[in-house]
């Protein structure tokens, strides 16, 4: 039986992404190209290969719909939770939707009953699961309290395999110190910081 060639993998302590990779808020690595595409999701504009200005109003309305969808908390009838909010999204939006526009399917926004909210300072849109606001006794969308979307009871610590302690939080936060309370209150800090600069945004 041959000798096998045995390859190692070694990964030295200055290693550093590739120059074409750049790391998000939550570590993540992606390529500049992703991030448009993201900021194309989030402007509403649609990253498929037809131009928008050439599709037909409703088509465009309903793969803008498509393209990014932000599903709320499910529960059942009797109040169990079956799933937590997710983001998901349908491949060839525009395709899809002038099929379905075809079909005699529409968005009718006088007809919305739940609307989704990005976090404010959040993550992109494609990763931000927000939360959804229904209409107020005057029939109006109010402004989300910036608090409802940082939620203490949220945080989670965990200790390491280094031995360090690791606080983070659902809306794309995280803080890593040497004890378990230096790590919750690093988190604590970075949430209030979040909510200080929404309360500002809308005071301007």
């Amino acid at each position: 039986m041959p000798d096998k060639e045995v390859v190692e993998s070694i990964r030295f302590g200055n290693h550093q992404p590739p120059s074409d990779y750049v790391k998000t808020d939550t570590g993540q690595l992606v390529t500049p190209e992703f991030l448009a595409l993201i900021q194309q999701s989030l402007s509403g504009k649609l990253s498929e290969p037809r131009e928008a200005e050439e599709l037909d109003p409703e088509v465009r309305a309903l793969a803008e719909e498509l393209s990014v969808i932000h599903l709320p908390e499910w529960r059942s009838e009797v109040g169990r939770k079956l799933a937590d909010p997710t983001v998901t999204s349908i491949k060839q939006a525009t395709r899809v939707a002038e099929y379905l526009v075809k079909r005699g399917v529409r968005v009718y926004p006088e007809l919305e009953e739940i609307r989704w909210v990005g976090t404010p300072g959040g993550q992109p849109g494609v990763f931000d699961t927000g939360i959804h606001i229904t209409r107020d006794e005057h029939g109006q969308w109010p402004a989300p309290d910036p608090e409802d979307f940082y939620d203490l009871e949220d945080i989670q610590v965990k200790q390491t395999d280094e031995g360090f302690w690791s606080a983070t939080h659902p809306r794309g936060l995280a803080f890593e110190a040497p004890t378990k309370t230096d790590a919750y209150v690093g988190i604590v800090d970075q949430l209030r910081q979040r909510i200080e600069q929404a309360l500002r945004a809308r005071e301007e």
